[in-house]
């Protein structure tokens, strides 16, 4: 994961240098292009640290165990980004846990993603306010299977401005330039005014570039401010 935000972090620092250095307008548009694969590379990976430490959690004796008491330790040992989240196992009838709450009082079988996960599915990509702490989140989960039944989901929902806010802090890009990522829908999953999360259709910067992420299939845009 390091070399991966090394190598993005260099794209970014050439793209900083190019757009202080003017240019044709060839490589201005070349640089931005760079500058937004380097934003998608950034959030991808941060998303992935999180999502790739759920399958083989999943696959564990303790997550298996249903035993909440069992798993605690094991899940509360998984090695997080800067970027803010919060882990949750969910059961059969959409009671849930968190590592912060323990069993709480709500209950998830209402989410859309419920019925796919349950159905054995992995999910990524709903955005939702988190039930736990009301918190804009994208919602990553995989489905916890005994001798082939699912028997639970272990998931995580990551803070999209804490997110947002980290992606502003490695691009270290101009005060005059700004980054987002819609879904599908045209809702707003990440910017680089985070006030402007969950709205909808934005108007796209001066001299945009976007890029589709294959991760989430969210679409990122940079460009400058009006």
């Amino acid at each position: 994961m390091k070399k991966v935000i090394i190598i993005v972090g260099v794209c970014l620092t050439l793209l900083v240098a190019a757009l202080g250095c003017g240019g044709s307008k060839d490589t201005h548009k070349m640089d931005m292009k760079i500058g937004v694969s380097a934003l998608v590379a950034l959030a991808d990976n941060h998303i992935e640290s999180y999502t790739n430490a759920m399958e083989p959690l999943a696959m564990t004796q303790e997550v298996q165990s249903t035993n909440w008491e069992e798993m605690v330790a094991i899940l509360s040992k998984v090695e997080q980004t800067q970027v803010e989240g919060i882990e949750w196992y969910v059961l059969p009838d959409g009671s849930y846990y968190t590592i912060e709450l323990g069993k709480t009082n709500k209950n998830l079988s209402d989410r859309p993603y419920f019925p796919s996960l349950m159905a054995g599915n992995k999910v990524l990509g709903d955005l939702l306010v988190s039930k736990a702490t009301g918190k804009m989140s994208l919602m990553a989960a995989v489905p916890v299977k005994r001798e082939g039944e699912v028997v639970a989901g272990l998931g995580v929902s990551i803070f999209l401005d804490d997110l947002s806010t980290t992606l502003a802090g490695e691009l270290q890009l101009p005060d005059d330039m700004v980054f987002y990522a819609t879904n599908e829908e045209g809702t707003v999953a990440l910017h680089s005014d985070t006030e402007l999360i969950f709205t909808e259709n934005p108007d796209p910067p001066k001299d945009v570039v976007f890029e589709t992420s294959p991760l989430t299939g969210w679409r990122f845009a940079l460009g400058f401010k009006d």
